[in-house]
C-alpha cells in the first residue's frame, strides 16, 4: 500500500510541474519575434464619409484610394460610405460611432459641423476633418492642404505653355480651400509671364459634367489654349472640352493623366491618397492632434504629378523651371498670400 502511495505521489508531481511548465508563458518563434502575450491589440476601425461617388476620378475617388491603401498598409478595418448630404452627415458620424468606430473621417469642410456635435456625444472616439479648420482640443481634428502650393506649381506651368497668353480656370465654388489655389494659380502663371491673362469662374457645382464642359468650351472659343478646373467631376467635363478643341489641360487634386493622356500634360496634386494615411498613421502611432494640422509639399501630400510622356514632348527647360518652382517652395524660398 504505500508503495502504490508514493507512485500516485510521484505521478501528481509530475503531473503538476508539466501543467506549470505549460503556463509558463510563450516563447519567440524561430524568426525571433516575440509572440504576443494574451490578447492582441484591437484593430483600428475607421470610416468615411464621402460628399461625392468614387468614380469621380478626383476628389472622392482618392480618399476612397487612401482608405484602401490604408486597410493594405496598416490592416485597419475601413468602410465608407458616398454621397452624403447635408441633412444626412451627423446620423452617417453617429451610426460610426455607435458601431464602434475608432477614427471617423469627413472628407471635406462641409462635415464640420455634423462632427463637432457628434464629436462631444462619443468622446472616446476620434473624428477628423479634411480640408476643414474645426478642432476642439480633445477628439476632433482637421487635416488640410495648403491649397496655394499644387495651385502656385500648376499656375508655373500653365504661364509656360500658353501661346495664346489666355488661361481658363474652374472652381467649383469661391471658397478658401478652391480660391486660394486658383488664385496661386494665377499669381504664379503672371510671375513667369507678365503677359498671361488668367480668367478665373466658378460655376457652384461640384458634379456637374456638362456644366465643366461648357465652361471650358466658352474659354477656349475666347482664345484659352491652357485650362484647368478645380470642382471634383466637373474638371471631367473640361477634360472633354480640351479633347473636342486640342488644347492643354492641367489636372486637379489627383493625376488625371489617364482620363486624356493627348491632352493632360501634368496635375496638381493635392493627395487625399496620402492625406487619409497621414492621418490613419497618426493615430496608430498616439500622434493624433485635435487641432488644425496644415500639409503641403513639404509633407508629400501636395506637390506636381508626372510628367509622363510629356516629358518628351515639352522643352526641358519648361519642366526644369516647373521642378525649381516646386523645390523652391519645399525650401521656403517662394511663399504665397491672398491679395
Amino acid at each position: 500500500m504505500f508503495q502504490r502511495k508514493k507512485w500516485t505521489i510521484a505521478l501528481v508531481l509530475v503531473l503538476a510541474l508539466a501543467v506549470l511548465a505549460g503556463c509558463g508563458g510563450q516563447k519567440a518563434d524561430n524568426s525571433g519575434t516575440e509572440q504576443p502575450q494574451g490578447d492582441s491589440k484591437e484593430t483600428l476601425k475607421v470610416g468615411i464619409l464621402l460628399p461625392g461617388n468614387i468614380n469621380d476620378k478626383g476628389w472622392n475617388a482618392s480618399a476612397y484610394e487612401g482608405l484602401m491603401q490604408a486597410k493594405e498598409k496598416f490592416g485597419v478595418e475601413v468602410t465608407y460610405q458616398e454621397n452624403v448630404t447635408q441633412s444626412d452627415m451627423e446620423e452617417v458620424f453617429r451610426n460610426y460611432a455607435t458601431n464602434g468606430y475608432n477614427l471617423i473621417i469627413g472628407h471635406g469642410y462641409q462635415f464640420s459641423d455634423a462632427a463637432q456635435k457628434v464629436a462631444e456625444e462619443f468622446p472616446d472616439a476620434k473624428f477628423a476633418i479634411l480640408n476643414g479648420y474645426v478642432s476642439n482640443g480633445k477628439n476632433l481634428a482637421s487635416y488640410s492642404f495648403t491649397n496655394w502650393q499644387p495651385g502656385y506649381v500648376a499656375g508655373t506651368l500653365a504661364g509656360l505653355l500658353t501661346k495664346t497668353n489666355k488661361i481658363g480656370a474652374i472652381g467649383a465654388q469661391k471658397i478658401p480651400v478652391i480660391e486660394d489655389a486658383l488664385e496661386a494659380f494665377k499669381d504664379a502663371a503672371k510671375a513667369v509671364n507678365p503677359n498671361a491673362e488668367v480668367v478665373i469662374t466658378y460655376v457652384d457645382s461640384w458634379d456637374d459634367v456638362a456644366k465643366g464642359k461648357e465652361t471650358a468650351l466658352a474659354m477656349i472659343n475666347n482664345g484659352a489654349d491652357v485650362v484647368t478646373c478645380d470642382a471634383n467631376a466637373v474638371g471631367l467635363g473640361a477634360i472633354e472640352a480640351a479633347k473636342e478643341k486640342g488644347t492643354y489641360h492641367i489636372g486637379f487634386v489627383d493625376d488625371q493623366y489617364n482620363v486624356a493622356p493627348e491632352v493632360v500634360v501634368a496635375s496638381a496634386i493635392q493627395s487625399n491618397q496620402e492625406m487619409v494615411k497621414y492621418v490613419v498613421k497618426a493615430v496608430l502611432d498616439g500622434n493624433f492632434k485635435p487641432e488644425q494640422n496644415v500639409l503641403g509639399i513639404k509633407e508629400g501630400v501636395e506637390g506636381i504629378s508626372s510628367f509622363h510622356d510629356w516629358e518628351s514632348k515639352l522643352p526641358k527647360e519648361v519642366i526644369d523651371k516647373v521642378m525649381q518652382v516646386n523645390q523652391d517652395i519645399i525650401d521656403g524660398k517662394i511663399t504665397w498670400t491672398k491679395k
